[in-house]
């Protein structure tokens, strides 16, 4: 009885084992690395093929060793954001002297105003020159000159003066494009101060030379002073634009790819039959797609969909048209074409599928100019080299699993923190490492192999031990009711 109860244990721990037993994935995939700058840190920038290899596209399966196959530890380096710069442009600008006017008086609003031959002439609106006055200018024109669309609008006037050495006097601004209808602009306060003898730097002056200009483009600015007798003696200004751009620190990767007619589908989805499907290798992020069209002026509205494996349905991304314009005969240019539509996604497949009420892509002549950012690998420049990328963790067909999902590899990257503890410092010494071709790994396949074989006549197995068991239960009881 002992011996029985102690076979039919054995038997059903020998299930749980069968059904239990799983092997570690293996990596199927080998690259080479190749150090063609030396570094502490080695910077490795991870080209489309990494990630056509890695499982899914998400480099959780990667792994650096050295000659002797022993880790290195690594961390993955995403790319930085742009970096926007500002810079100052000082641009000198013609200014003129407004009529002089009398105490108390204000500057007449019914002057008119030209410039000719680099002088500004005042007429009244009656064609009668102003009558002149011995007293203080009323004010200021600036001319800020011609501005081309896409040129950026100043945002001060910085003006300079002989004198006085102290003054504090305001004034009111008018904008105009044509000196003839003016719209007030605001106004604000010109000063110029003397630091008293017990300030740290006695004698120093305090001065407020800047003059906001309106938000809205003018060619011409009006300056009026509200107490002209004590307003300084103006001797030239100059126009202040700030000019910003922005610098890609890691600067994106681009794929130029030719399309293909989508493979054959479904006979419900129409869409198929005139859309356009790039196969990007892997699962990258793409950042923007672009067409460049055959010549020829064509506007075609499509819409881009994408799906990460091919057995997926598609899902909407953007939608956009795109054109190209010819002018024959323009000096401006032989065509316009139409700017990048933006994705910001993770995908393997991009479909392109024009509008009903537009003619279909010509596979042949159009070409698809994928943007995608793409990551780098650091690891330290310890072991022996030469160094190995692997990668692409050995995934059992579902067939042979059934429901039971395939095991999810554990990444083996640290955080970049951890790596690299003083990273801005660093990243200035990084040596350059370049990644090879990709071969398989032979052990890697027979591991797979013999994995699918064991997947295989893993139920029989379970089945073949669990009938044993019930054998061996029913033996004992027939036993027991025979005693």
């Amino acid at each position: 009885m002992r011996l029985d109860g102690r076979l039919g244990a054995w038997m059903l721990i020998g299930a749980l084992a069968v059904a239990a037993r799983a092997e570690e994935p293996g990596l199927r995939y080998s690259a080479p690395v190749t150090v063609s700058r030396p570094g502490a840190f080695v910077q490795l920038p991870l080209p489309p093929a990494v990630y056509a290899h890695s499982r899914g596209g998400s480099l959780v399966d990667l792994r650096v060793i050295d000659a002797e196959g022993a880790r290195v530890p690594f961390a993955l380096l995403a790319p930085r954001a742009e970096q926007s710069t500002a810079t100052e442009e000082q641009r000198p600008v013609a200014l003129y002297l407004l009529p002089k006017v009398a105490a108390g008086e204000a500057l007449p609003p019914t002057l008119d105003l030209r410039i000719e031959d680099g002088r500004l002439q005042v007429r009244s609106r009656g064609g009668e020159l102003p009558r002149p006055t011995g007293g203080a200018p009323a004010g200021w024109l600036f001319d800020l000159g011609e501005r081309t669309p896409d040129a950026a609008l100043p945002r001060n006037l910085r003006l300079r003066w002989s004198g006085p050495a102290e003054f504090n006097v305001a004034y009111a601004l008018d904008a105009s494009d044509d000196l003839r209808q003016w719209r007030p602009a605001g106004g604000g306060q010109l000063m110029a101060l003397t630091a008293s003898p017990a300030a740290s730097s006695p004698g120093a002056s305090l001065t407020q030379p800047l003059v906001p200009l309106p938000a809205e483009a003018a060619r011409y600015v009006r300056l009026r002073w509200a107490d002209p007798p004590v307003a300084p003696a103006i001797t030239g200004a100059d126009a202040l634009i700030e000019q910003r751009s922005s610098v890609a620190l890691d600067p994106p990767t681009l794929l130029r790819l030719a399309p293909s007619p989508e493979p054959p589908a479904r006979a419900s989805d129409p869409a198929s039959r005139r859309a356009l499907h790039v196969d990007l290798g892997g699962v990258l992020p793409v950042q923007q797609v672009d067409l460049a069209l055959p010549p020829g002026t064509q506007v075609i509205p499509l819409r881009v969909q994408q799906r990460q494996r091919a057995d997926e349905p598609w899902q909407a991304l953007a939608g956009g048209v795109v054109y190209r314009i010819e002018r024959p005969g323009s000096t401006d240019g032989a065509s316009s074409v139409s700017p990048p539509l933006k994705l910001h996604t993770q995908a393997r497949y991009l479909r392109l599928v024009p509008d009903e009420r537009a003619p279909a892509l010509d596979a042949a002549r159009t070409t698809v100019l994928v943007q995608v950012q793409l990551a780098s690998l650091v690891f330290p420049s310890q072991g022996t080299p030469p160094y190995r990328l692997l990668a692409g963790t050995v995934e059992t067909p579902p067939a042979a699993t059934g429901k039971r999902p395939p095991p999810s590899p554990t990444p083996e990257a640290l955080p970049i923190g951890t790596l690299v503890p003083q990273l801005e410092q660093e990243r200035a010494r990084f040596g350059r490492a370049e990644v090879g071709t990709f071969i398989e790994v032979p052990e890697a396949v027979q591991r797979a192999e013999a994995q699918q074989v064991r997947e295989r006549w893993r139920p029989r197995l379970l089945w073949a031990v669990l009938l044993a068991g019930v054998a061996a239960l029913g033996f004992m009881v027939w036993r027991l009711a025979k005693r």
